[in-house]
């Protein structure tokens, strides 16, 4: 059995690394196919319909629970453009690059290979990344942009609702219903605070330290399931979901074995490596596949695995690989961490 939930140096907290680690996996599985795709069978459709209703609310409820966890509610008062341009140097700086690279990386090779979502024009790709941003070429990096604006605006919301976590959760629950435009990720910033603010509450309240151990943790692996099991529509199932998740995903990893937790922490340490790389390698796996593997082989069984993996360790090896070079190490090390 895992051991409980127990803080670790520079503010890391042991269950929070292992559910991202499960958070990332899945991030990376839903990411292999797009939807739509001919030939894909329903299993798999549906699958990733599933996952996408609580993989990114799971993963914005750990970044609420550790912005709170670290004080940066009130840190950030002090000194803002210190905390903003600390933020930003982590956050924006790697998606606007990734972004360019991104974009660049697809109009290029779309000229020889076919590309999943190969922009029509290089001016076109490079507007889509904060410009009708649900069909840009890299939505799939959202959440770092996502996440600054919370991390920006979270401080003076805070205040504004007297300090109270539970008025600021009342707040990010009303705006999740508004529909914005999908004009600088506008429509996400909304329908995803409620998942931030709820890993506030959550550190605030120390409701993970509290939760592990208890039996109310079957409860909620439980429930979660058979929502899951019903037909929602995205925008109903999303809040659903996604904020039982946030119960349901932490007990079920609290009650693995050790040994499964300690693998699951070691992906949730490099979380961020594989976010912003796995597409990337998803993608080179699908151009290598056809060269790779003789057309009497190829079935899609395969092509998931394929893709999968490495979609989970070629950014595990590009990081290590990083580590190994002191100049790349230097200078883009900090943004895999």
């Amino acid at each position: 059995m895992s051991t409980p939930l127990q803080l670790q140096p520079h503010a890391r907290i042991a269950l929070i690394e292992a559910v991202k680690g499960l958070g990332i996996i899945l991030v990376v599985a839903a990411h292999l196919v797009k939807f739509g795709t001919p030939g894909v069978p329903d299993w798999y459709t549906i699958f990733k319909f599933k996952v996408y209703l609580f993989h990114m609310p799971l993963l914005m409820f750990m970044s609420g629970y550790v912005f709170r966890h670290a004080n940066h509610h009130t840190r950030a008062l002090t000194d803002f453009s210190g905390f903003a341009g600390r933020r930003a140097n982590r956050l924006l700086v790697p998606f606007l690059f990734l972004g360019v690279i991104t974009i660049v990386g697809k109009w290029f090779s779309a000229m020889w290979f076919p590309i999943d979502e190969a922009p029509s024009s290089l001016v076109a790709g490079l507007a889509s990344i904060f410009i009708n941003t649900e069909s840009s070429p890299v939505l799939t990096i959202w959440y770092l942009f996502v996440l600054l604006v919370y991390c920006l605006v979270t401080p003076a919301l805070f205040v504004l609702f007297r300090r109270s976590w539970t008025w600021l959760g009342l707040f990010a629950l009303a705006i999740y219903f508004i529909r914005l435009d999908d004009i600088l990720y506008a429509n996400r910033i909304v329908q995803y605070y409620v998942f931030f603010v709820a890993g506030c509450i959550a550190a605030d309240r120390e409701f993970l330290q509290r939760f592990s151990g208890s039996r109310l943790r079957f409860a909620a692996m439980a429930g979660f399931m058979l929502l899951l099991l019903a037909p929602w529509n995205r925008d109903y199932g999303l809040l659903a979901c996604g904020l039982v998740s946030c119960l349901a995903v932490p007990a079920f990893v609290d009650v693995l074995p050790e040994r499964a937790s300690t693998i699951l922490a070691y992906f949730g340490r490099l979380s961020m490596t594989i976010y912003l790389f796995n597409v990337i390698f998803i993608g080179m796996a699908k151009v290598a596949y056809p060269m790779l593997v003789p057309s009497s082989y190829q079935f899609f069984g395969l092509l998931l695995i394929m893709t999968f993996v490495a979609g989970l360790f070629g950014p595990i090896l590009l990081k290590k690989t990083v580590d190994l070079v002191p100049a790349l190490n230097k200078t883009i090390g900090k943004y895999l961490s």
